[in-house]
């Protein structure tokens, strides 16, 4: 597992030492555990998203818990590809579909078996979501998180 609220603090403190363009700004911490709900971007804000395994759930798995799945960063105006596309198979990167093409890893992940109708509440119930939030109108704060984020994370699925 990771601790969110330590990067956020050294990735502000970062910020300041390089100088970063956009900075200072809110940088706030949002963690939905499992099972979770699709959450709602919210008004004005730019997001980093983070899907995990949980801790209960993943200490059942070979991959372990808190494995990260993916890391994803989203606009103030890409609502829905924040609350709904990655657990379905509408958008052309989701997790969703990553899940889905990548059976040699349902072992590590523990799954059995997965198809587009389960892949959903597989995920609500599964995964946790962490969330890092900036203001809409700061894309170089957003674009930096994002590359943090997943450096210091790692993410199984990325660019798919």
């Amino acid at each position: 597992m990771f601790d969110a609220e330590a990067l956020r603090s050294e990735f502000c403190e970062l910020a300041v030492d390089v100088g970063l363009e956009g900075w200072p700004c809110d940088v706030s911490v949002e963690r939905l555990v499992a099972p979770h709900r699709q959450p709602r971007l919210p008004p004005g804000q730019a997001a980093i998203y983070v899907f995990s395994l949980s801790p209960d759930y993943g200490a059942e798995v070979p991959a372990g818990p808190g494995r990260v799945l993916k890391v994803g960063k989203v606009g103030a105006q890409s609502g829905p590809r924040y609350s709904s596309q990655h657990y379905t198979l509408s958008a052309r990167s989701t997790l969703a579909k990553s899940l889905l093409r990548y059976r040699v890893l349902w072992p590590w992940l523990g799954i059995t078996a997965l198809d587009q109708a389960t892949v959903k509440p597989w995920m609500l119930a599964n995964l946790e979501r962490t969330h890092f939030f900036v203001p809409g109108d700061r894309r170089e704060v957003l674009a930096e998180l994002e590359v943090f984020v997943r450096a210091r994370v790692g993410s199984v699925f990325e660019g798919n």
